[in-house]
């Protein structure tokens, strides 16, 4: 199990900063490359937002009572993460499934894909730092 979780937290770490560069460098190239990037990226996001639901669902799971801030911590990544997930395969699935040929984002569409873009990077370094730690403690 370690050398899985030892995987995922870098697996993370890397998605949450590439999700963070691209959300950035995105306004400085070309439109028709930005929205291939973004297409390739989120089957990986996709990934990275299962993964980190499962995981932050099992820190809860494994989460002493007794340490409260451990509880603490382990509940709000769990939240957190039931929340990235909820928004964006809600996003996902209405932009990939249930899009009109002509449409385009309307405003709310982009303000929550931002929102997405946002709360990604952040969960997934938080996950995956937790991942490489609790490594790190139980090879001591």
């Amino acid at each position: 199990m370690d050398l899985v979780k030892r995987a995922f937290g870098y697996i993370h770490i890397i998605l949450g900063l590439a999700v963070a560069v691209q959300f950035l460098a995105s306004e400085i190239y070309d439109g028709d490359a930005v929205g291939q990037v973004w297409d390739i990226l989120n089957y990986f996001m996709a990934i990275g937002v299962i993964a980190a639901l499962v995981f932050s669902y099992l820190r809860s799971r494994e989460a002493d009572r007794s340490d409260m801030s451990e509880w603490i911590a382990s509940s709000v990544m769990l939240i957190a993460s039931a929340a990235l997930f909820l928004l964006y395969f809600e996003q996902w699935f209405a932009w990939t499934v249930f899009k009109d040929a002509g449409d385009e984002l309307g405003d709310s569409r982009s303000l929550v894909w931002i929102m997405i873009d946002v709360m990604f990077p952040i969960v997934n370094i938080i996950v995956g730092s937790y991942l490489l730690r609790s490594v790190g403690s139980t090879s001591d």
